[in-house]
């Protein structure tokens, strides 16, 4: 990302990922054979997948757009107002018309998945927003090059790798849920951490540290979340239950990182207006998010503790590849 943002432009950034697209979907279609279902009507939820779309766009457009708008202004409330109709909609079309719904309601019936689903949401929320602002503070505050906020992201990036790796290795040792509630915790530890950062602060001693520590619990995390859902429904529709996961899980990011932002910015403009240098007051709007992020990963490592059933050790090995695979 810092060389492609350094050497041509931000956007390309978003331009790499349609030759990758493209390509992955040219292999998919030659390669793999198994599991076509073989039906001789087809149907696809076209109103779902609209209703879903535009709602989320909407809601996080209103949201973004606070910093101009202000947050009690028409455009503002017609934008959330739209979407939050949308998204009802929505459900009602999964609920009640769709022939072959994209999210099928009924598989919320398991106390497993709706809690999986609310902890990966949050999960979504916290680590898209640490992101994001840490981004922000290394170039914005600290006046690094894209590039060089690149490379300091590569410990946090090594550490998530590893973390996942020996999780999904471990997890059929230990089991899903206390791994589970070990990530989540770690993850807010960390970011509660990026709460001391200061206009001054330097890498070694003020970022590196809480980085690592948030890159394992979101390592830590990710795997058990993923099979406890897969574990609170049928074999046959793990799948379904993995893409509803990963919606949750970018849902939580665009809506987490909307408000967030939406709430750093007011607080930095505010800062900003009592004559805070900026530097300062940036740095004091990304600290409010890094602490409302550290809040959304404790709410989620206490509805693991709480809303998940211990998984069976024995279930956590049948889903360990089905966890690796989605």
């Amino acid at each position: 990302g810092g060389i492609l943002t350094d050497l041509l432009s931000w956007r390309w950034i978003l331009f790499i990922n349609v030759p990758i697209g493209l390509i992955a979907a040219v292999l998919a279609e030659r390669y793999i054979v198994a599991g076509r279902a073989e039906r001789s009507e087809r149907n696809y939820d076209v109103a779902g997948a609209l209703t879903a779309t535009l709602g989320l766009t909407l809601l996080v457009l209103g949201i973004v757009r606070t910093d101009v708008t202000g947050w009690g202004s028409l455009p503002t409330l017609a934008l959330i107002a739209t979407g939050v109709v949308l998204l009802v909609v929505f459900v009602a079309i999964e609920g009640r018309f769709a022939h072959s719904p994209l999210m099928p309601l009924r598989i919320f019936a398991s106390r497993t998945l709706r809690a999986s689903n609310i902890v990966v949401f949050l999960l979504g929320a916290s680590t898209f927003a640490m992101w994001f602002f840490l981004s922000l503070y290394l170039q914005q505050v600290r006046d690094y090059s894209p590039l060089r906020a690149g490379l300091a992201f590569l410990p946090m990036t090594l550490s998530l790798v590893v973390a996942s790796t020996l999780v999904s290795r471990g997890v059929t040792r230990i089991g899903a849920k206390p791994l589970l509630v070990a990530g989540m915790s770690l993850l807010a530890l960390g970011l509660l951490w990026f709460t001391s950062l200061s206009p001054h602060g330097t890498y070694l001693g003020d970022v590196l540290a809480p980085s690592v520590v948030a890159a394992i619990g979101m390592g830590m995390a990710f795997v058990p979340v993923v099979i406890a859902a897969v574990s609170g429904v049928a074999p046959h529709e793990a799948g379904l239950a993995s893409g509803v996961m990963n919606t949750s899980r970018l849902f939580g990011g665009a809506l987490g990182l909307a408000i967030l932002a939406a709430i750093a910015t007011d607080h930095t403009n505010s800062q900003l207006q009592h004559a805070v240098g900026t530097h300062a007051a940036l740095t004091s709007g990304f600290v409010l998010a890094f602490a409302i992020a550290a809040a959304f990963a404790a709410i989620g490592a206490l509805t693991a503790a709480v809303g998940l059933p211990q998984v069976s050790l024995r279930a956590s090995r049948r889903r360990a590849i089905a966890a690796e695979g989605a």
